[in-house]
């Protein structure tokens, strides 16, 4: 999938009134979205168009240090709290603030967890 330019990228962080950390910002500007298997898990990370609009998903009240940006394209929403990459499930057992698993603080880590299957 080709990248988005820098102002798609503008676009949606104006729609949803946030600052996309710049490492995803980078990805996406070589990748606009993913969607394949990653090592022992599967991750699809959604385009700056579905992004713009995922604020759609109320699973949690979305703020500028808490948003979505893909899943595993079954139960699990993987996203952004307060810097770090995250795991939480679609539907909740319990407040969704004991549903969150910290995948790693940067891109890389994030891709990692997946990889090795440490995301639920």
């Amino acid at each position: 999938m080709p990248g988005a330019s820098d102002a798609e990228i503008e676009v949606c962080e104006a729609a949803l009134k946030v600052r996309l950390p710049e490492e995803y910002k980078a990805f996406l500007r070589v990748s606009d979205g993913f969607n394949d298997e990653v090592g022992a898990g599967y991750l699809i990370l959604w385009s700056v168009a579905e992004l713009a609009r995922a604020d759609g998903y109320e699973i949690f009240e979305f703020q500028t240090d808490r948003f979505l940006i893909g899943s595993n394209g079954g139960p699990t929403a993987y996203g952004l709290i307060d810097g770090s990459y995250i795991s939480i499930p679609f539907v909740f057992a319990g407040p969704w603030q004991n549903e969150v698993q910290i995948l790693g603080r940067t891109f890389e880590e994030f891709v990692d967890a997946i990889n090795d299957g440490r995301a639920s």
